[in-house]
């Protein structure tokens, strides 16, 4: 599914869940994978690429999924405790509220939204026995207590029901297997996913489109994403070399491994993307190093790729035009 307009992809571009940077995480990622263990061709590792953008998405719509349906068991809840001869303390606090909350009604009403749960393959990943058990560990928090007795409660605190909700989920043993059982990127993906999460929230019930704003760009995927891989598999030797003339008194073996790819991408940033500044490239990867490598390797990075970009100046090889040509 894609949005056709394009001022409205522009519009919606702030709220996109993946930036460019987190493209270029998944690119890293790929291109990881590959050295650890060798695809067969570029197509492979493309794919590879793909379903991890592909993945982060289908992350995203699963934990809707589980808002939706762990709110809307408040209905099966209240009847069952609703039929007990003997009703309990703890029966009698039994609410509908979770289930009329009008975020709930919107995401449980969208035939939109389950039609892409179902073509995303997330419906059959629901866990019904999780479900109940998240439902129950809800109800038994101060949060619910609050939430259950409050009177003409504005949409905002409907919508931060959902996000406590998460929260609560989040902190769940077997929810977060779950989640990662399915998805192995669940750590590198879950603060970009919540991220989603709100946006998402803020804009129900109103906006029947919330899900589709947060498709991966096609831009940051094709435009960037994939052409970057290809870029840094093509010219790997060339690159490389590059990268072992600046490394003095360094042997390449001694380069942790996620370091050298990463200078591999950035100079191929440096000459063959001409709208991204050679300034940008360097601070985007220096804050990649900062996340998935050790405490020297921004520093070294950053020292590697600011010589090579003065020398790829002065040869003539960086041409950068448009919006890269900022800060040049």
């Amino acid at each position: 599914m894609h949005l056709q307009i394009i001022t409205i992809k522009v519009l919606l571009s702030a709220k996109q869940m993946l930036s460019r940077n987190n493209i270029r995480i998944k690119v890293l990622q790929a291109l990881y994978a590959n050295e650890v263990n060798p695809m067969e061709d570029s197509a492979a590792a493309e794919k590879f690429f793909v379903r991890s953008v592909n993945d982060t998405y289908r992350l995203y719509l699963l934990i809707m999924y589980y808002l939706q349906k762990v709110s809307s068991y408040s209905l099966k809840d209240f009847e069952i405790r609703s039929r007990k001869f003997v009703p309990t303390e703890d029966d009698s606090k039994a609410s509908l509220i979770m289930y009329e909350n009008p975020v709930v009604k919107a995401l449980r009403d969208s035939n939109s939204f389950h039609a892409v749960l179902k073509k995303q393959g997330i419906v059959q990943l629901l866990d019904e026995d999780l479900v109940r058990r998240l439902f129950k560990l809800f109800a038994e928090s101060e949060y619910y207590e609050f939430y259950r007795n409050a009177k003409n409660m504005p949409l905002k605190e409907h919508q931060y029901a959902l996000v406590k909700l998460y929260m609560i989920l989040r902190e769940d043993e077997g929810f977060v297997e779950h989640l990662s059982d399915n998805f192995p990127s669940w750590d590198d993906d879950e603060s970009l996913v919540y991220g989603a999460i709100k946006r998402s929230l803020r804009d129900l019930p109103h906006n029947v489109s919330f899900f589709i704003e947060q498709l991966p760009n096609s831009e940051f995927v094709n435009d960037l994403g994939k052409d970057l891989l290809y870029k840094v598999m093509r010219y790997n030797e060339e690159v490389q070399a590059m990268i072992a003339a600046k490394l003095k008194n360094w042997n390449e073996d001694r380069v942790a491994q996620l370091d050298m790819i990463m200078m591999k991408m950035a100079i191929c940033e440096f000459i063959y993307f001409e709208s991204i500044p050679t300034k940008v490239t360097i601070n985007e990867y220096v804050n990649v190093a900062k996340l998935y490598s050790t405490d020297k390797s921004k520093r070294f990075i950053n020292g590697i790729l600011d010589r090579l970009m003065q020398d790829l100046h002065e040869e003539g090889k960086i041409n950068k035009t448009g919006r890269g040509l900022i800060d040049e």
